[in-house]
């Protein structure tokens, strides 16, 4: 590449130039990052470059991750993955496999992240990446760790410290003595852990100053396990002058750091037996941790002041202190249990998509005289061109990746309304089809509005309006039945049944069947859709919207047929609908 303006306009070096975008503003602005890969994902499909497909979708995984959206950071991640198998590209499989690890772990699945570290670790061995094979030995040490194989974590860290000394990165290396420091402490072997921890203290004062404090506070910990309270006493002034100090710099600690040490200072207060002290910097921890919304730190800050206050005599505040770490230890193990459960379902969805790929891929190329696939499949104009739509219709959305599913969702629900209502099957099935692509004009809008994630402006809003008439244009003329559908239904699916909707104002009867049933399924399933501006709403929350949106936004008489869709999906909703 001679970096000339034709090279930077061919296909695969348009996707490099965007992803290399996204990976520099990924720290500092994860939404310009994430436009930038969606544009490059978008650039890839369409040139068939399947490797720069794979890397957009990881940065996307990477970039979801970032922002705490684990959902869509494990699906994006199982996709770059599998995308990166297709290539092959094994270093862009790699990454997306420790990813999916570190989800899992994160989600409480320590066997599954432990599969996928291995798995990771095997692609990074077969092209000798060893930089970022540190990172994931490090991974599995803390998967090792979760999993109660301690000498399997040690083995682990030791690795990962191995791989690193030769390419100098001190400030890994200084995290990883951190870590075997405390498994260390952990099995209570307090004079090698206090050998790693001073080791990393004196790597991170040069090269990660933002973890010395926590590493003097576990020093402090492990000092203490040794019987030597004075040294420890010590450690923690040491954290307090270097907290200080890079708040002085304009570097103030994370109150993740701050709530580390409060907390380990508590502990060791109260195995001095310095009561009263304890309670004062658990109490500190505990305003901090409000402050911060750190409901994990307060569920253990109110477990070791319940302890303190019993040791004390206050045995009423005890009790208080012991019910909230009580009910907060409850609340976290079912939120605990709610993400290993989505992160598993995500996962089987993932699988079974791609065997669904790859039998619709299989199909495809069995010859029309074979018998497995129907002549019509294979060369059915409608298909044809149903298919080109769907397409089109899946481009709008990778634009925006909070979307997923949305459409395929509102056609299968459009259909049940449909049949609910007692429209005949035929006609059914093609409102499932067309119904996918009801917001096939918004491919026309431009992504500072679709992708915003505050409220629109006046102009802003009259412009993503126009992706009612625009998918119409694009649909309209054709003499297929399915297609006349699904033209009329984009042109008027955002019309309301008292005529204060747009693109026409039309009201009642005079709006086509088509549109007012997806109307009803669109509107439903977006209230449920978490998106950058909005929260996911509860579903009887959203049903009852719909249901008392009936002669205002939605066909009254419809109203009933949505009922009994949902109650038929939902029957412990049954009672809410009626």
């Amino acid at each position: 590449m001679d970096g000339s303006v034709s090279d930077l306009s061919a296909p695969s070096e348009r996707v490099r130039v965007l992803l290399d975008a996204a990976t520099a503003v990924r720290e500092t602005d994860p939404a310009t990052a994430r436009r930038r890969a969606l544009e490059a994902r978008v650039h890839a499909r369409a040139c068939g470059d399947r490797s720069g497909e794979a890397e957009a979708v990881f940065q996307l995984a990477t970039i979801a991750h970032a922002v705490g959206d684990s959902h869509d950071a494990h699906a994006l991640a199982l996709e770059a993955d599998h995308l990166a198998a297709t290539v092959p590209e094994p270093l862009v499989q790699a990454r997306a496999a420790h990813l999916v690890a570190i989800v899992h772990y994160e989600a409480g699945n320590h066997a599954e992240a432990r599969t996928y570290c291995l798995r990771a670790l095997e692609l990074h061995r077969s092209v000798e990446h060893d930089v970022d094979e540190a990172n994931l030995l490090n991974t599995l040490a803390a998967v090792h760790q979760a999993l109660g194989d301690h000498d399997g974590a040690i083995d682990a860290y030791e690795a990962a410290l191995a791989v690193t000394e030769p390419f100098g990165r001190l400030g890994f290396a200084a995290l990883v003595y951190g870590n075997l420091a405390r498994i260390r402490a952990q099995r209570a072997e307090y004079l090698p852990a206090v050998t790693f921890c001073r080791r990393a203290i004196d790597l991170a004062r040069d090269h990660r100053p933002e973890v010395v404090s926590n590493l003097l506070a576990d020093l402090a910990e492990s000092y203490m396990g040794l019987a030597e309270p004075q040294r420890a006493i010590e450690c923690f002034a040491e954290a307090r002058r270097a907290s200080h100090e890079r708040a002085l710099r304009g570097d103030p600690p994370s109150s993740t750091s701050q709530l580390g040490v409060l907390m380990a200072e508590g502990r060791v207060s109260l195995r001095r037996n310095a009561l009263d002290e304890a309670a004062t910097v658990l109490r500190e921890a505990l305003d901090l941790a409000g402050r911060s919304d750190r409901r994990d730190f307060e569920v253990e800050i109110h477990g070791l002041l319940a302890e303190v206050l019993k040791r004390s005599g206050r045995f009423e505040e005890a009790l208080e202190h012991r019910e909230r770490h009580a009910a907060g230890s409850r609340e976290m193990v079912d939120r605990s249990a709610d993400l290993r459960l989505r992160t598993l379902q995500v996962a089987h969805d993932s699988v079974t998509a791609r065997q669904r790929s790859e039998i619709f891929q299989l199909r495809e190329r069995v010859p029309p005289d074979v018998g497995a696939v129907p002549a019509v499949a294979m060369d059915d104009p409608a298909t044809m061109q149903l298919d080109a739509f769907e397409r089109l219709a899946i481009l709008a959305e990778f634009r925006d990746v909070d979307t997923g599913q949305h459409t395929k969702r509102v056609g299968d629900m459009a259909a049940e309304i449909a049949h609910a209502a007692g429209e005949p099957p035929e006609w059914c099935e093609r409102l499932r089809l067309a119904g996918r692509l009801h917001d096939i004009g918004k491919v026309a809008v431009p992504d500072a509005v679709l992708l915003k994630s505050g409220p629109l402006t006046v102009e802003e809003f009259e412009l993503m309006k126009t992706h009612t008439t625009v998918g119409h244009q694009i649909l309209v003329g054709s003499s297929s039945p399915l297609f006349q559908l699904a033209a009329e239904l984009a042109l008027t699916h955002h019309e309301w049944w008292d005529g204060r909707g747009y693109p026409h104002g039309r009201s009642g009867n005079d709006i086509p069947l088509s549109g007012r049933i997806v109307a009803m399924a669109d509107v439903f399933d977006a209230l449920l859709s978490r998106r950058a501006y909005k929260r996911a709403w509860p579903m009887a929350e959203a049903a009852r919207f719909v249901m008392s949106g009936g002669g205002g936004q939605f066909d009254p008489e419809l109203i009933s047929s949505f009922a009994i869709v949902l109650a038929a999906r939902h029957p412990e909703l049954e009672p809410e609908l009626r």
